[in-house]
């Protein structure tokens, strides 16, 4: 598998927000956005399966997290490595612009325990909430990121909204604000990015 990292850390989103966790960080990913605060993930290089099994059986972290770029283009390799740990608690990271007839929900159900979804444009969004409806016992989340101008089109498919981060201190408190005002006139989760409000855009934390 191309790896770009893989580290110890705080789940920093999502409603596992706060939970010890082995983040592997796989290279790749279906976009290029601009707005993008891992653009690293490019400069991965190749890890043996064996490698990466050893180092979730020798983690603490019960929690393993499986993010990118977007890991799901390596999701055969991704998956043969889950069989083999499931022992641990699986958590997915994803765009969302792989999910489909391909990669079918049973796949996706058996493979992960909690799947955290952040859609980039109103035709994957729209998708993802009919792939996940009727779907009992899912454990997921559909996350877009806003200031309420950026994606605002994609607000109603979210299950929890996350603040815009503009390396800005000021004007992130006000977007947090406004987010946090608008969740809850609105009865939807919020969730914050603890790991950027504590650590800004530094690497393996």
């Amino acid at each position: 598998m191309k790896v770009s990292e893989i580290f110890k850390g705080i789940q920093g989103e999502g409603r596992y927000a706060g939970e010890p966790a082995l983040f592997i960080r796989l290279s790749g990913c279906t976009r290029n956005c601009s707005f993008c605060d891992t653009k690293y993930h490019k400069d991965g290089e190749e890890m043996s399966m064996e490698y990466i099994i050893k180092q979730i059986r020798e983690a603490k972290e019960k929690v393993i997290v499986w993010t990118g770029g977007e890991p799901l283009l390596q999701a055969n390799a991704m998956i043969d490595i889950i069989k083999l740990t499931k022992k641990k608690s699986h958590h997915l990271e994803t765009n969302g612009d792989l999910i489909d007839s391909d990669i079918r929900a049973d796949v996706l159900k058996c493979t992960f325990d909690y799947i955290g979804i952040s859609p980039k444009d109103l035709k994957t969004a729209k998708k993802i909430k009919d792939f996940f409806k009727g779907q009992l016992f899912w454990v997921y989340d559909i996350k877009v990121v806003t200031d309420l101008k950026l994606n605002k089109n994609l607000i109603k498919y979210a299950t929890c909204l996350m603040p815009l981060t503009i390396n800005n201190d000021n004007k992130e408190r006000e977007i947090r604000k406004k987010v946090w005002i608008y969740c809850t006139e609105n009865n939807i989760r919020y969730t914050p990015r603890l790991h950027y409000e504590i650590w800004g855009s530094r690497r393996g934390v």
